[in-house]
């Protein structure tokens, strides 16, 4: 079974940058734009830190937008978006004033303000929808939908008083598979990066009792298939001993959660908003998950975010690559984008093949070269995977970025380090 992991349907839409309104340095905003659009985060930070002294203040507050909400710093984010609307209207055009409402709406999700993400893609559809097609109107209305139906779930909160060790474990498809409780029903759900929502079965939340809404959302999975889902909050989820308060569930019908030809059910997942909540995270070989009390403190960054999903910089030979991860995924890929980049390297030393891609909605076929001896570099650690596919396929989901890292990295060590608030992963 390849990986399994659900996605948020988001729009992806060109930054068209007004250069010649908002700075004189025109081959340098030409640059800096590039690397926003391309979403180098790591290459956009180093030539914004060099630069920034050439800048507007205009034009610094613009690329502080997009770089504190790439880092973390979500609120900061927000605060530069007020400043620049306040204070430089006219220096944006509309599709730059369109992309920073949905850079503003995605730090609302950051911080679990749904109404205020709701009503900011509601602003999106009223005043810019002449620059949308109708794909992407349809998209705006579903995440308006979406969390406008939670408009009355207050923020997510977390009680956490000391370090916390799960007593979980890899099940037989290597998912870590962890303990949670729901109005006093205990279940084990898969601990998952790759999800940008928790997921739970219809059946299990019927079983849980959770608070559901009756609002229709479409949800698309790493298959690329469309799924209709509906929500749901539990008041209260506990891990261990850390208690989560109004904690947002995607509901799927048990059908799209079910792999029949392996006899196999995934009940539930717990995704990003709950893991960046808790700050650091140590996924152990033996499969483990602690939680410290406190985070630890690392000057270098080689992750980011990119809507709700962490992207971790890494090396490859002579290449600077950047990977999403995903601890739900039991190998590593290389995306279409490598490839196209790499294509005469990976036609000579790969060897094509078919597989079958699971995901939310079943499995599909796809088309892919296998690579063997794969080198990389994360952090001061070096290894090689023994085989990793390029995929031929294109996903919106890892448009921008060479691949995803999976559990055949992670368990090249005894345990890896995610660390949400400095920004970075590690192992050990």
């Amino acid at each position: 079974m390849s990986n399994i992991k659900l996605l948020f349907f988001f729009i992806f839409l060109s930054t068209g940058v007004a250069q010649a309104q908002r700075i004189s340095n025109q081959m340098l905003d030409n640059k800096l734009n590039d690397l926003l659009e391309s979403k180098d985060f790591f290459a956009l930070k180093m030539e914004y830190v060099k630069n920034q002294s050439k800048l507007s203040e205009a034009c610094k507050l613009y690329y502080e937008i997009y770089l504190s909400q790439a880092f973390g710093q979500n609120e900061t984010s927000n605060q530069a978006i007020d400043i620049l609307f306040q204070k430089y209207p006219d220096k944006l055009n509309d599709l730059e004033t369109l992309k920073l409402l949905e850079a503003q709406a995605n730090n609302f999700l950051h911080y679990y303000e749904y109404q205020q993400a709701a009503t900011v893609y509601g602003a999106i559809l009223t005043n810019y929808s002449r620059l949308l097609d109708s794909s992407s109107i349809e998209s705006y209305q579903n995440v308006k939908s979406l969390f406008g139906s939670l408009a009355a779930v207050p923020p997510q909160k977390m009680h956490k008083s000391k370090e916390v060790l799960l007593p979980s474990y890899r099940n037989a498809f290597n998912h870590m598979m962890t303990p949670v409780t729901v109005n006093g029903i205990q279940e084990e759900f898969i601990f998952d990066t790759g999800a940008n929502l928790s997921t739970i079965t219809e059946s299990q939340a019927k079983k849980m009792q959770l608070k559901l809404i009756d609002q229709s959302v479409a949800i698309a999975s790493s298959t690329q298939n469309v799924v209709q889902s509906k929500l749901a909050v539990a008041d209260s989820l506990i891990i261990g001993d850390i208690l989560f308060e109004n904690v947002v569930f995607i509901v799927m019908p048990d059908a799209q959660l079910t792999f029949p030809d392996i006899n196999y059910t995934i009940k539930g997942i717990i995704g990003f908003p709950v893991m960046d909540q808790m700050g650091e995270v140590h996924l152990l070989k033996n499969g483990n998950i602690f939680i410290p009390k406190e985070v630890s403190n690392k000057q270098e960054q080689n992750m980011f975010f990119e809507g709700l999903t962490p992207v971790v910089q890494l090396h490859s030979k002579k290449n600077t690559l950047l990977f999403t991860f995903d601890t739900g995924a039991r190998t590593s890929e290389l995306s279409i984008k490598y490839y196209r980049a790499h294509k005469i390297e990976v036609k000579r030393k790969g060897e094509m093949q078919k597989n079958q891609r699971g995901g939310a909605g079943g499995n599909v076929e796809v088309n892919e070269y296998m690579l063997f001896n794969f080198p990389m570099t994360i952090g001061v650690h070096q290894f090689s995977l023994e085989k990793i596919p390029v995929t031929m396929e294109e996903y919106w989901f890892n448009a921008y970025f060479d691949g995803n890292l999976g559990q055949d990295v992670f368990m090249k060590f005894n345990s890896l380090i995610i660390n949400f608030e400095n920004m970075y992963i590690d192992f050990e």
